[in-house]
């Protein structure tokens, strides 16, 4: 069993080629010159733009290359799995399901199985190397889709950025929300909701919106010990840093990791974003 994955998991050019995913990259628009992710452009350089006030944009994996993947797939008689990016953020699943149907015409038998994750970032990144670890184990088609099934109610997103302008900028929130935060040093906590980014609530200083992160955490699952939680950052380990120590204090989960967002996640974030993601019970 393969799986297939995109640009919206999060996941490093070496974690796909560790575990020897299927990869469909995204492209990223700086000055109208369209690069490839992880293969032409860095999180750096998005980086880099963003603080040169430049606004990143981003294409979805292209027919093309999703055409190769899955003719690959058919040819080669696999079992494929496909978790794809949130298509409320991306048209990405649904390009993926006509291709595949495409595909079918001329190959029957394709065995490819494609995923609406309504996730993103690393809460897409966890569960394709938490479905991996199950094909790994030798997990029938059966057990791993109920498992899919299962996390996707599951998985949860939570993050914050230093400032709104950014996000405002990119149409996620109002300017006058924007302004309100970079004014009073208000920090916003949000999820993705069904797909699409939802605030929750607003603190004044990282301190206050931490330990509610912890107290909200601890609301969604007793127990963390079984589990590694994830927290990603585009260009703020120091604060990713600070709230590993409290979830390893507080919740004393299997394992905390701490990793960039990717280039395509963090055209749309900018610089300043912290994220976390687990299971709740």
């Amino acid at each position: 069993m393969k799986m297939i994955v995109d640009s919206g998991s999060d996941l490093t050019l070496e974690q796909i080629k560790e575990h020897d995913f299927y990869f469909l990259p995204y492209g990223i628009v700086i000055d109208d010159e369209s690069k490839v992710d992880q293969y032409e452009i860095s999180n750096d350089e998005v980086l880099a733009a963003i603080k040169e006030n430049k606004h990143p944009k981003t294409n979805q994996a292209t027919m093309e290359q999703m055409t190769k993947v899955f003719t690959e797939v058919a040819e080669k008689k696999e079992k494929a799995i496909y978790l794809a990016f949130s298509s409320a953020l991306s048209g990405t699943y649904q390009t993926a399901c006509l291709v595949k149907e495409q595909i079918k015409d001329e190959y029957p038998d394709l065995d490819l199985t494609i995923y609406d994750t309504l996730s993103a970032s690393m809460g897409l990144g966890k569960m394709i190397l938490d479905v991996q670890d199950k094909i790994n184990h030798d997990y029938s088609f059966e057990e791993i889709d109920e498992y899919i099934k299962n996390k996707l109610e599951k998985i949860r997103h939570l993050f914050t950025v230093k400032d709104l302008k950014y996000l405002a900028s990119g149409g996620r929130l109002s300017k006058g929300q924007a302004f309100l935060g970079t004014l009073l040093n208000i920090k916003p906590l949000l999820h993705v909701e069904e797909g699409k980014l939802v605030p929750i609530e607003k603190y004044r200083g990282s301190k206050k919106l931490w330990h509610a992160i912890i107290e909200k955490m601890k609301n969604e699952n007793s127990d963390y010990s079984d589990q590694t939680i994830y927290i990603t950052h585009s260009d703020d380990l120091e604060e990713a840093e600070k709230i590993k120590e409290l979830m390893v204090e507080s919740l004393k989960p299997k394992d905390v990791n701490i990793s960039d967002i990717g280039p395509v996640i963090s055209s749309h974030t900018g610089s300043g974003t912290v994220a976390i993601f687990y299971y709740k019970e």
